[in-house]
């Protein structure tokens, strides 16, 4: 059976003219597109004509864009770091015509005049030295560190109590410079001059204890990771929840947090609370809570309450909070004499600090910087205590107690307390005794004396207690200073610094320390006395602190130059060495650091040039096919044009002839 197929239908004149004018335009489109093309260059003129190719596009012109500030960064801080580098260099030849001076002023031929006559050449130099350290490129000074405001630009000043204050940061200043780790663009006075004391280091643990405004960041956390704030499963009574504890910032929140999805699951169940330096979990009578944690999460553990508590109180572990500005002093765990106050001596300046008003760590920080002395009260990197540093180089820092107090001692900060150091006494020269024999002995009025063996003894503790052993050992009974009815007290001064000691004895004898074959000890710790019929040694401070660096050696040596003092010119010539060594030290890191930025430019170039012509390849267009195309596009208008007008001028007629 045939069929007429339905594909032929009948063609109207409006739907032959509608369709030949839809072709039209949709040619002369393309022809408008090929012609932006070829006036533009670019293959894509909107987002619409390639979507996903617009995507790329813009995703590489972000990155360019990104590139090229990171290579202003790079290239400016090569520019820095050459500056800096050039200051280094400049600093060490300084460094050198002085350590050739220092070696005429210790010939033969040196006398006190010639020494006195190079006094003004060293004041030349430490002015160069200051002038150096004070150098800026662009605004950036070039050994401020991160200190970006420096009044007027000077680093290094005059100090009115005398020395120089440094008054930049001890770390360099960073920037992006498309590294995966921050990378210093200049220098500091500390690693390139010394410029800040380094001795007076917290000896004492504050342990802080953790409460409701503890902050999370803030604590080590039970297993010494921190607190990693995740989920934790919280199960009261066989029933669970999820715990999330991303968004809590302190460990109130926490304990707030936990406690109200106890009461969610069931609210006479318990609680969790903030005690004992860290969280506890308190069950109900009849009630079993158990904390945990979820998957991989740590969060329960680290918080110290992963933990069952069944009608009990379960205490968690110890958080071992950090020492930060918003400590509450109040919360520390051994008692702050806070009354006493400090006695400070800085250079000629003495100075006692009350803190009893003082109620954070912060508050103690801002009294010890309002003094003016050009000091800073710093929390130490562990977060365990202080740390005291003096900014001014060429003066002594002594920071003893006040009238009997103990506040130096207990915030760990006397300079000369139990913990020091013999080694570094005198500026770190140390003790000079004699290997195995007495360094000095005590003579009391009754004629009674003993002698010392300072052999192994590294603190100034172990020294009172080698000192009353010796003692003991020669029939004396042993006290404190202030005790009555001993024969020999010995310690600390009460007031402000040194070693005391206090006889107790009758006699006409003369109350004295002196050194013995041939030991300087006495003379190093300061005790080489003779009180006479007197019955106090109040001994020197021995143990005073000072910026060990270019500045404070120059001062010393201009000095001994001045008081024709041969041992304090060798000695300043020795330091001068080790300053030497630090700077020369400090150019290799700028050097090197250089050298960094400067490769990762090349390779940033490198990677410039690739996302470019990767670019080029998804945003230019092809001329030669575009124009081909477009030559193409003009013959189908004209053929089209011809085609069409031809079909359009056909009627009845044409056919009927």
């Amino acid at each position: 059976m045939s069929q007429i197929t339905s594909s032929f239908s009948r063609s109207s004149l409006l739907l032959t003219g509608d369709r030949f004018l839809g072709h039209l335009r949709r040619t002369q489109q393309q022809l408008l597109d090929a012609q932006e093309q070829i006036s533009s260059g670019l293959a894509i003129s909107r987002p619409s004509d390639g979507p996903g190719r617009t995507l790329a596009i813009l995703s590489i012109q972000a990155d360019l864009e990104a590139r090229s500030q990171v290579n202003k960064n790079q290239q400016h801080a090569i520019t820095v770091l050459n500056n800096t580098d050039q200051a280094l260099n400049d600093a060490t030849d300084q460094l050198l015509e002085i350590k050739s001076l220092t070696i005429s002023q210790l010939g033969l031929d040196a006398t006190g005049q010639t020494r006195q006559s190079q006094v003004g050449v060293v004041d030349a130099h430490l002015q160069t030295m200051i002038d150096i350290g004070n150098r800026r490129f662009n605004d950036v000074n070039l050994f401020a560190g991160r200190e970006s405001g420096v009044e007027e630009g000077q680093v290094f000043t005059y100090f009115p109590g005398g020395g120089i204050r440094y008054q930049g940061d001890d770390l360099p200043l960073t920037g992006d410079l498309g590294l995966d780790f921050p990378l210093g663009v200049n220098s500091n006075g500390v690693d390139a001059f010394g410029a800040l004391s380094s001795r007076v280091a917290g000896t004492v643990d504050l342990d802080p204890q953790a409460t409701a405004q503890t902050r999370l960041v803030d604590l080590r956390g039970a297993q010494g990771a921190g607190v990693r704030a995740t989920i934790i499963a919280v199960t009261v009574n066989g029933t669970t929840a999820n715990v999330e504890l991303g968004g809590v910032q302190t460990l109130g929140d926490a304990a707030t947090v936990i406690s109200d999805a106890i009461a969610t699951l069931n609210p006479a169940a318990g609680a969790v609370a903030v005690s004992g330096g860290g969280l506890g979990v308190t069950a109900n009578g009849g009630h079993t809570i158990t904390i945990a944690d979820l998957g991989a999460g740590q969060a329960a553990a680290d918080l110290g309450i992963a933990v069952t508590a069944a009608s009990a109180t379960v205490p968690g572990a110890d958080l071992d909070a950090r020492l930060t500005e918003l400590t509450a002093l109040s919360s520390l765990a051994a008692p702050i004499d806070l009354t006493g106050g400090l006695k400070i001596t800085q250079g000629a300046e003495t100075r006692t600090v009350d803190l009893s008003s003082a109620q954070t760590v912060q508050d103690l920080v801002n009294t010890i910087d309002q003094l003016g002395l050009g000091l800073r009260l710093q929390i130490n990197d562990d977060g365990t205590g202080f740390n005291l540093r003096s900014e001014v180089s060429g003066i002594e820092l002594s920071v003893g107690e006040n009238a009997g107090g103990t506040t130096a001692q207990d915030l760990g900060i006397r300079s000369f307390g139990t913990g020091t150091r013999l080694s570094d006494f005198n500026h770190g020269r140390g003790i000079q005794q004699v290997a195995g024999l007495d360094d000095f002995d005590i003579e009391l009025h009754s004629g009674a004396a003993f002698g010392v063996n300072l052999d192994g003894v590294a603190t100034v503790s172990q020294l009172l207690s080698t000192i009353g052993t010796a003692a003991a050992g020669a029939g004396l009974t042993i006290g404190v200073p202030g005790d009555a009815g001993t024969d020999l007290n010995i310690g600390l001064a009460a007031d402000g610094n040194g070693l005391v000691f206090e006889d107790g004895t009758a006699g006409a004898g003369d109350f004295r320390v002196v050194g013995v074959n041939g030991s300087l000890a006495a003379t190093d710790l300061g005790i080489d006395l003779n009180a006479g019929t007197g019955g106090t040694i109040a001994g020197e401070d021995r143990a005073t602190v000072r910026a060990e660096g270019v500045f404070t050696q120059l001062i010393n040596l201009r000095a001994a130059l001045a008081n024709n003092d041969t041992s304090g010119i060798t000695l300043a010539g020795e330091s001068l060495e080790n300053s030497l060594d630090t700077v020369i030290a400090a150019r290799a890191d700028v050097s090197v650091r250089a050298r960094q930025v400067e490769q990762m430019q090349e390779r940033s170039s490198e990677l410039r040039t690739t996302e470019q012509s990767l670019l080029s390849e998804l945003r230019d267009a092809d001329l030669t096919q575009v124009i081909t195309r477009f030559t193409q596009l003009q013959q189908q208008l004209e053929a089209s044009l011809r085609v069409g007008v031809q079909g359009l001028e056909l009627n009845l007629l044409d056919f009927l002839r």
